[in-house]
C-alpha cells in the first residue's frame, strides 16, 4: 500500500511539473510575439489614416498574416516642395526637409523595433518610398549598430515597395554619390537631399522589394544617355509611384514577375503600361491598337537603358519575363550600381530582342482587329513560323555561349572573361567619376552653408 501510495504521489508530482513547464513554455512563447510596423509615404505621416494599412497588408503582407501590425507615425515630409504642419504631439516635425524627415523617421522607426529585436520578438517592417529609405537607413543602423539581448539578424524581415534605394534601380541608388570632402555623407544644397545613403543592403536581412516597373523613383535607367528611357521613367514618377497602395488596373498585381533573389533580398517586378504610352493603354480598343503596335519596341529600346538585352528566351529567373532590370547573358538578375554609359549586353540577345518585338508589333494589333470582331486570335502555329528567325537567332547565340563559357572554364577564367562576367548589363562606362566631380561643385556650396 505504500508502494502504491508512494507511486501516486510522485505521479501527481511529475504531472504537477510537467503541468508548471507547460505553462512556462507557453509563457514564454506568448512573450516571444510576431511584430510588424507599416509606415507610410512622403505627404502622409500616419498611416493609419484610411485604407492604407488594409491594402498593404493584404497585397504585401500576406505571408505575414499571424503578425499583429502597427502604424508607424514618422515626418514624411520633404520640404520644400511638401510642408505641412506636424502631426498631433509632434509640432516640432513642422516644414521638415527630407534629411531631416529621414533622420526623425529613422529613430522612431529604431525607438519602436529595437526593444522587441533585443526581446527575441519576430518583427516585420514595412516601408513605402520615403519610409523605404527610412527602413533602409535602419538595416544600416542595426548592422553598424547591432542591439544586444537576444537580438538575431533572422528574426528582422523588411518589405519595401517603391523603394528609391532599391538595390536593382532605384534613383539613389543610380546617384550614389561618394562622401564630400568633409567625409560627411554628401547631400543636394539647399534642400538636404541625402545623396550617400547606399543601396537597401541585400545580404543582412531578409527583405522583400517590390517595384512597379518604370517607376522613377523605384526603377530609374541606369544609361542617362538613352534620353527616352529617362523621360519615361521621370513621367513614371508621376503616373506610376503612387500607386501601390491601390494599383487599379495599371498596375497588374495578379501578374508579378518574380525576378529571383540577391544574398537574402527577393526582388518582385509589378508590370505596368510603358508611362509614356499609358493614355493609349487606357484608350479603348482604339488605343489599345497602337499602343500594342509601338509598345514592344519602345519598350524594347527602353529596357537597353537598364542593361536588359530584351530577349525571352534568356527571360529572368528561369522565366520568360523581359523588363527594366539587369540581367546577364544567362538570364540571372544583377544588382545594379551608379549608373554609367553603354551597357554590357548580348548582341545576339538584342538583336533577338528586336526580331521577338518586331513579330509582337504586328501581332498585337491585329488580335485587337480580331477580337472587336469577335474573331479567334492568330493560329499559335503562324506566330511560331513568324518567330523562326527570332529562334535561330537564339540557337546560334547559345551554340557560341556554351563553346565561350566551356573555354573560359577550362581557363578558370570564367569569373574575369566568362560570358555572363562580359555581358553581365552593367555600364562599360561607369558615372563614379562624374559624380565625384559633381559632388565637388555641390562641396562648395555646402562650404557655404547650402
Amino acid at each position: 500500500m505504500l508502494a502504491i501510495a508512494g507511486a501516486a504521489a510522485l505521479g501527481a508530482t511529475s504531472v504537477l511539473v510537467s503541468t508548471v513547464d507547460v505553462k512556462t513554455i507557453l509563457a514564454e512563447a506568448a512573450l516571444l510575439a510576431n511584430e510588424g510596423w507599416i509606415m507610410s509615404g512622403t505627404g502622409v505621416p500616419d498611416p493609419t489614416v484610411g485604407d492604407y494599412m488594409s491594402q498593404v497588408e493584404n497585397l504585401y503582407l500576406q505571408p505575414f498574416s499571424t503578425y499583429d501590425f502597427h502604424g508607424l507615425l514618422t515626418p514624411e515630409e520633404f520640404c520644400p516642395p511638401i510642408c505641412f504642419p506636424g502631426p498631433p504631439g509632434h509640432p516640432e516635425w513642422t516644414n521638415l526637409n527630407f534629411g531631416d524627415s529621414l533622420n526623425v523617421g529613422a529613430q522612431q522607426l529604431d525607438d519602436a523595433i529595437v526593444p522587441q529585436l533585443e526581446n527575441g520578438d519576430n518583427v516585420v517592417v514595412f516601408g513605402y518610398s520615403q519610409s523605404a529609405v527610412i527602413a533602409t537607413m535602419e538595416m544600416q543602423n542595426l548592422i553598424e549598430n547591432p542591439p544586444g539581448g537576444d537580438f538575431d539578424p533572422s528574426n528582422l524581415h523588411v518589405v519595401v515597395i517603391g523603394s528609391p534605394n532599391n538595390p536593382i534601380g532605384g534613383m539613389l541608388d543610380r546617384f550614389d554619390f561618394p562622401n564630400g570632402l568633409d567625409g560627411e555623407p554628401q547631400h543636394l544644397p539647399f534642400l538636404n537631399v541625402p545623396l550617400s545613403i547606399g543601396p537597401t543592403p541585400t545580404d543582412a536581412f531578409a527583405t522583400d522589394v517590390y517595384t512597379a516597373t518604370y517607376d522613377g523613383w523605384a526603377n530609374f535607367p541606369a544609361d542617362p544617355t538613352n534620353l527616352l528611357a529617362v523621360i519615361n521613367a521621370l513621367v513614371g514618377v508621376q503616373t506610376v509611384h503612387g500607386l501601390y497602395p491601390h494599383p487599379g488596373t495599371t498596375l497588374d498585381i495578379d501578374n508579378i514577375v518574380d525576378l529571383g533573389t540577391i544574398g537574402e533580398t527577393h526582388f518582385y517586378s509589378i508590370p505596368a503600361p510603358l508611362p509614356l504610352l499609358a493614355f493609349l493603354h487606357d484608350a479603348g480598343p482604339a488605343g489599345q491598337f497602337f499602343y500594342d503596335a509601338f509598345a514592344p519596341g519602345m519598350a524594347l529600346g527602353i529596357n537597353w537603358a537598364y542593361g536588359n538585352p530584351g530577349d525571352p528566351f534568356v527571360g529572368v529567373n528561369g522565366t520568360d519575363a523581359i523588363g527594366p532590370w539587369q540581367v546577364n547573358a544567362s538570364g540571372e538578375l544583377v544588382e545594379s550600381d551608379v549608373f554609367g554609359f553603354f551597357p554590357k549586353m548580348d548582341p545576339l540577345q538584342m538583336l533577338a530582342g528586336m526580331q521577338y518585338a518586331g513579330v509582337q508589333s504586328f501581332v498585337g494589333p491585329i488580335n485587337v482587329l480580331l477580337d472587336e470582331a469577335g474573331q479567334s486570335p492568330i493560329p499559335q502555329s503562324v506566330v511560331d513560323s513568324m518567330l523562326s528567325g527570332y529562334n535561330f537567332t537564339n540557337e546560334l547565340d547559345q551554340l557560341l555561349l556554351n563553346s565561350w563559357s566551356d573555354l573560359a572554364e577550362s581557363l578558370n577564367l570564367s569569373d574575369i572573361l566568362g560570358p555572363d562576367a562580359i555581358f553581365d548589363g552593367a555600364p562599360l562606362i561607369s558615372g563614379e567619376p562624374l559624380l565625384a566631380l559633381i559632388g565637388f561643385g555641390f562641396d562648395i556650396f555646402n562650404f557655404f552653408g547650402a
